[in-house]
């Protein structure tokens, strides 16, 4: 400390001079100097502490924008695996495969959903604009959420559809194949799946039921073929001959009844029972038959030309064997 300076300035009652101890300059300028370091170091110690503060509000904000785009990421990729599924899958379905059509039309609408379009960044700009982007990104990301949602929905409603479609149709075919079937076991297999809902089984089960169908008409039309056939031939064992017939040189013609002329003087011998008529144009009936010039009742006899070397007439009538026309 500075040595005190006496201030010789009378009182202002007049009792004296007084003394007083003033610091000096020096003093003063320390004690200045220490508030000024101290208003310093609080002033840096609350930038610091705020930028700090910032700081991490800046890395967070990165950090969710990031976040956000890794969402859309994702959101994307299960949006076009869907879509790509349903494509090749469900969205192959017609609206005929299915028991209600409007499944169909859903699903198509649901499969041409508008993509979200646009672009973001996580880096550029300041934290305002790094939250703006992650807002975007996450609304893209929302939207192909929900629009996956819609078409996994619609895909299953038409999947369903078939299945019903399918249950309905082999209904169907169990009732109207009960006794058609080679083997009914088939049947009781296709129940069974229709019970279950199971379509793979009932797919499978129907095939067996049609197939054995099939064989059950075929063995039947078989069967059918043999009896027609076997009747066919008891009817042409007993059966009559209706026609007509012509024959020269001797005169032979028939149509239900028969004649025959000849010039020769010899007899024929009849081939059934009836009259004989011998030669001169003469004429026999019987059964509605005429013979005339040798000719008998029933069906013609008539020598067979190897042992004749004229024309047939009733000169050739004695030879046992004969022809038999009808």
């Amino acid at each position: 400390m500075g040595k005190p300076v006496v201030d010789t300035t009378p009182e202002p009652d007049g009792s004296g001079v007084g003394v007083v101890e003033r610091n000096d300059t020096k003093r003063r300028a320390i004690v200045m100097g220490v508030a000024v370091a101290a208003v310093v170091a609080v002033c840096a110690g609350g930038y610091g502490v705020w930028r700090a503060h910032e700081n991490r509000l800046d890395e967070q904000a990165r950090t969710d924008c990031s976040q956000a785009a890794k969402t859309l990421k994702s959101s994307r990729a299960t949006w076009e695996r869907l879509l790509k599924d349903a494509k090749t899958g469900a969205g192959a379905i017609q609206a005929n495969q299915v028991k209600d059509a409007k499944t169909v039309d859903a699903l198509k609408q649901a499969m041409g959903a508008k993509t979200p379009t646009g672009s973001a960044s996580c880096t550029a700009g300041g934290r305002n604009d790094v939250e703006d982007a992650a807002t975007a990104i996450r609304k893209a990301a929302g939207t192909y959420d929900t629009d996956a949602r819609t078409l996994r929905t619609a895909v299953k409603a038409v999947e369903a559809s078939k299945l019903d479609k399918t249950v309905a149709d082999a209904s169907k075919l169990l009732d109207d194949t009960k006794g058609k079937v080679s083997d009914d076991r088939t049947r009781q297999t296709l129940d069974k799946a229709i019970k279950a809902r199971d379509e793979q089984a009932i797919t499978k089960a129907v095939k067996a039921v049609n197939d054995f169908r099939t064989a059950k008409e075929k063995a039947d039309a078989e069967a059918r073929a043999e009896q027609e056939a076997a009747a066919a031939q008891s009817s042409g064992a007993n059966g009559s001959y209706s026609g007509n017939s012509e024959y020269s040189a001797g005169s032979y013609s028939g149509s239900q009844g028969y004649s025959y002329s000849g010039s020769a003087g010899s007899s024929v011998a009849p081939a059934t029972g009836g009259t004989t008529s011998s030669n001169g144009g003469g004429s026999a009936s019987n059964s509605g038959v005429s013979t005339s010039g040798g000719a008998s009742s029933g069906m013609p006899y008539i020598p067979p030309t190897s042992s004749c070397s004229a024309s047939i007439t009733g000169a050739c009538s004695t030879d046992d064997a004969g022809e038999l026309w009808w």
